[in-house]
């Protein structure tokens, strides 16, 4: 019979302990820290019912009441300071959202970007609308989306 001494089996083990802990949900350093605003971001909005997926440029109340069923209830937005964005967004397991809003002056656009950083193997799915309020998008400037996995 073949015996295995402990001292030859503890490496073994250490990697398969690695391993499972670097591909566990929120074992991950990757899925470390928050989700992230940057650029000219004012503030995430949180909204409790959803509308189909999308992109979305919400420049004044009426649109925003429209877009929405009328049984939600909606956080107050100060449209004549501010534009809600949205841009739907999915990723599997655990996801860390980070938005970003810059302000293209020499195209006359905003340009919204969301990077979804995935981690673990398991296989739930995890979506976000990621609304979020920016100042107010000026007359004829348009948004331009985009989404990006790491």
């Amino acid at each position: 019979s073949v015996q295995i001494s402990n001292a030859k089996l503890l490496p073994q083990l250490f990697f398969v302990a690695l391993v499972l802990l670097l591909t566990t949900c929120s074992k991950n350093p990757k899925c470390w820290g928050e989700d992230k605003e940057k650029g000219i971001i004012n503030s995430l909005i949180k909204i409790d019912c959803e509308p189909i997926n999308g992109q979305f440029t919400i420049t004044d109340d009426t649109t925003y009441r429209q877009t929405f069923s009328s049984t939600c209830s909606l956080p107050s937005i100060d449209f004549n300071t501010y534009s809600l964005l949205g841009l739907y967004a999915t990723g599997g397991c655990e996801v860390k959202y980070i938005r970003e809003v810059t302000n293209l002056n020499n195209e006359n656009k905003y340009h919204y970007k969301v990077t979804v950083k995935e981690c673990g193997a398991c296989k739930k799915l995890a979506y976000s609308y990621n609304w979020v309020t920016v100042p107010k998008l000026p007359n004829g400037w348009t948004v331009s989306f985009e989404t990006e996995k790491k």
